[in-house]
């Protein structure tokens, strides 16, 4: 592994030169293990499959696809990298150190890139002084990952991930939770991710649904998933796991099965950003069809069994009764998207001299 400081680019004089390192490090064992626990952390819950931008300016992948192919060695790498870096960072980016590390991934070359802050702290070591104990304290100004250290940015790229046109690999911004910073996707990796959030956030939607009304005959059950699918899609939270998801809130039969429709679907079953704008319409109802051609269109709050709104009933041979519970409010004649729709209030304020008796809006009120 190389290590190198990478001073804050100062806007009057932003070509100050910076000391490189011109030799890998050595790193005992507890230091490989707990450098390696912390970055695998890292990479799992905020890792995104990136892929070369071939619009972009940047020379890493230039660079990592030299390393990967063995056509230059890891210090002059990790120097071209620093550079890179500094050039691709404006004023307002901190200081802090680059890792540059030879690593393996699958039994794959590797190609490790980390950027942190270096830490500073106080060590206070136990001494006798006079025959008095005491505390020798000091300062040191060079303490690097700390529990509390903070890793700022990470990129691995592995053999696996290049080809003659472009390389693939993965990168994670810890400070914009889940997002990353320009500078560092598109002007230092020159990449962008693989999976754009609204198409994945979509193609998530479209196959969960469809594998829901494909896969499981139970109605109960089918419903509970839809409903699991539309909540987890509109949770505060800015990202999904599939497989978390199908963990959390599917039976343990139907898990595997799920994770392969979603596979076939062109959908990662890893963390991605959730970005569900265009979807909002689509998940705020839910509409239950049957075999007659009758449906039942309802909020997805009441159909999640709020006060009792809708209640499914297995009557056996494949046919579900539904209870559906409220006051009634409007009677409206469908027809299909185009068509005209004629409404009646039932209330008996509004229905007055309208053609509606008192008996039929007291038939209308309240229906179970």
């Amino acid at each position: 592994m190389i290590v190198h400081v990478v001073p804050q680019r100062r806007r009057t004089d932003p070509n100050e030169s910076i000391p490189l390192s011109q030799a890998p490090c050595n790193l005992n064992h507890d230091v490989r293990t707990a450098l390696q626990a912390r970055l695998r952390g890292v990479l799992a819950l905020s890792g995104r499959e990136i892929v070369e931008n071939p619009d972009s300016k940047s020379s890493l992948p230039d660079y990592v696809y030299a390393f990967l192919t063995g056509e230059t060695n890891l210090v002059d790498v990790s120097i071209d990298l620093v550079h890179l870096l500094r050039s691709s960072q404006s004023g307002v980016n901190s200081a802090g150190l680059l890792f540059v590390a030879d690593a393996r991934l699958s039994d794959q070359k590797a190609l490790l890139i980390v950027k942190l802050e270096q830490e500073t702290g106080m060590q206070a070591t136990e001494t006798i002084v006079n025959g008095l104990r005491t505390f020798d304290v000091k300062y040191l100004a060079d303490l690097l990952l700390t529990e509390r250290s903070k890793i700022h940015k990470v990129a691995l790229f592995s053999e696996n991930g290049i080809s003659e046109d472009r390389i693939e690999g993965w990168a994670a911004d810890r400070q914009l939770a889940g997002k990353m910073a320009v500078f560092f996707l598109e002007r230092f990796l020159g990449c962008q991710q693989k999976n754009e959030p609204r198409e994945v956030t979509r193609r998530f939607h479209d196959a969960a649904i469809e594998w829901i009304n494909s896969y499981v005959t139970d109605p109960d059950i089918r419903i509970n998933y839809v409903i699991a699918a539309l909540a987890e899609l509109q949770s505060p939270t800015r990202f999904l796991n599939p497989v978390t998801f199908a963990q959390q809130h599917l039976d343990i039969v139907h898990r595997d099965a799920f994770i392969e429709h979603l596979q076939a679907s062109e959908v990662p079953c890893r963390t991605f950003d959730k970005d569900t704008e265009h979807l909002e319409g689509r998940m705020r109802n839910m509409r239950v069809g049957f075999a007659s051609g009758a449906f039942i269109v309802a909020p997805v709050g009441d159909a999640m069994g709020d006060n009792d709104v809708i209640v499914l009933e297995d009557q056996g041979d494949g046919i579900t009764s539904v209870t559906v519970t409220g006051a009634v409010t409007t009677a409206t004649a469908y027809a299909p998207p185009g068509g005209r729709r004629r409404s009646r209030r039932t209330s008996t304020d509004e229905t007055a001299g309208q053609g509606v008796t008192d008996g039929d809006a007291r038939a209308l009120g309240e229906t179970t």
